[in-house]
């Protein structure tokens, strides 16, 4: 028991050292200040991906070293991971494991028509775990291929605070019901229903 196991890990481990961010629909992107590492992966198809993908890092906190696992929606960019640097020489690099996930209907699916010229206007989804709005929200932006970065709330709080920020200083209340859609110059935070968020999307589309 004890050989096969070793075996199923480096196997596994050697299917990662050849997945270096090569996949033909799914890509990573590196955001770097001075003190961190956004991690974000990109999924430029228009069908939704499960992506494993394992860090190897130097000069970072230990969880650089995880690994991490996260659905990436048709056309989305999915914030994966916050690296904090404590170390001035610090290295990343990235294998990833990428599976096709099997698109089903939702019997909650909102409709709504997006005018053809005004997709390309840039989209921000702050979300939060088991949030049935939220996920329908997700699969409307992916389906209709409107390019959109999903951040969740749950995963780091920094995103949480910059939103509520963000609402403070064009004088609103900083009651932030997820989902939370910026899009070009206006933030909507209390999508309590389908019929509210289409209606913030008349707005734009």
């Amino acid at each position: 028991m004890k050989n096969f196991t070793f075996c199923y890990l480096f196997f596994f481990i050697s299917v990662l050292s050849f997945a270096q961010n090569n996949h033909t629909h799914i890509s990573i992107e590196k955001k770097e200040s001075k003190k961190k590492v956004e991690v974000f992966a990109v999924n430029s198809s228009s069908t939704d991906y499960e992506l494993f993908l394992k860090i190897n890092a130097t000069g970072f906190r230990k969880i650089a070293n995880n690994t991490f696992t996260k659905v990436i929606p048709a056309n989305s960019k999915v914030q994966m991971v916050t690296l904090l640097k404590i170390s001035e020489v610090n290295n990343i690099s990235f294998g990833m494991i990428v599976s096709e996930i099997e698109q089903e209907k939702q019997a909650n699916a909102i409709t709504f028509t997006f005018a053809e010229d005004k997709k390309n206007k840039p989209v921000i989804l702050f979300v939060k775990d088991y949030c049935d709005l939220c996920e329908n929200t997700i699969k409307l932006f992916s389906d209709n291929n409107i390019i959109h970065t999903i951040y969740n709330i749950d995963e780091d709080l920094e995103y949480y605070q910059k939103v509520q920020q963000e609402l403070l200083n064009r004088k609103n209340d900083k009651t932030s019901l997820v989902p939370i859609i910026e899009i070009e110059d206006s933030i909507y935070n209390r999508l309590t229903d389908r019929n509210k968020l289409i209606q913030a999307l008349k707005n734009h589309y």
